[in-house]
């Protein structure tokens, strides 16, 4: 969607809020618990920043959860900051993971330099108390980040809306920042995500770049 509305212009006069819904396909191998095939449903607020969008979304699914009679269901969140931020927190979290070296299993060591940030979201039992320890991406936040985390957190608040601090809650792909949050549940297994989100101000950019490289390929 991101693509579409850069390539069709769609933010010339107005941010939009859009909606997607339908069957889509993993390109990787799906992990346990997880089909190659699924449905999913993707909003948009493009154009709008600032964390009123991202409480309103959270609002949103926390009463769509309340129509469908789902009540075990806890929201988790954290700020993944602006890239400056990450890059900063990416160099303790590698020199933390190098100092505990002898803990990682196979997949952690091969993500250590490349992205070291999903090490975190290890479910190894015996990397837990290395995970548990790394240096907090939060603590690298600047004040504008702090701020808008905080503007987030106070209107939820305000709309009585529960939720947990999740320090460890990531995202790998360079162009996620700010807030991220996931809904989740202990009663799908491996399926535990039932929605997550991030706000991505550089994937515009992605999306364009994509876009030209598409043309320039002869692919549109």
């Amino acid at each position: 969607m991101v693509r579409a509305t850069i390539e069709h212009n769609l933010l010339y006069d107005r941010p939009h809020r859009v909606y997607a819904m339908g069957p889509v396909f993993r390109h990787e191998r799906p992990q346990r618990g997880r089909y190659r095939q699924f449905h999913q449903i993707d909003v948009e607020a493009l154009g709008l920043p600032g964390p009123d969008v991202d409480a309103e979304l959270i609002v949103m699914l926390a009463r769509l959860w309340k129509k469908l009679g789902l009540t075990d269901i806890r929201l988790e969140l954290n700020s993944l900051g602006q890239a400056e931020e990450r890059a900063a927190h990416r160099a303790a979290l590698i020199e933390h993971l190098e100092a505990h070296k002898d803990v990682l299993d196979e997949e952690a060591q091969r993500r250590m330099y490349t992205n070291p940030l999903r090490v975190l979201d290890t479910k190894n039992p015996a990397m837990q108390e290395m995970a548990n320890a790394a240096p907090r991406l939060f603590d690298f936040l600047g004040e504008e980040s702090r701020a808008h985390f905080q503007g987030v957190c106070d209107r939820l608040d305000d709309a009585g809306i529960a939720y947990t601090l999740n320090p460890r809650l990531v995202r790998g792909l360079d162009y996620y920042n700010l807030t991220v949050f996931e809904w989740v549940t202990d009663r799908l297994g491996a399926q535990g995500t039932v929605y997550m989100v991030h706000q991505g101000e550089a994937a515009q950019r992605k999306a364009s770049l994509l876009a030209e490289q598409l043309r320039d390929a002869g692919l549109q």
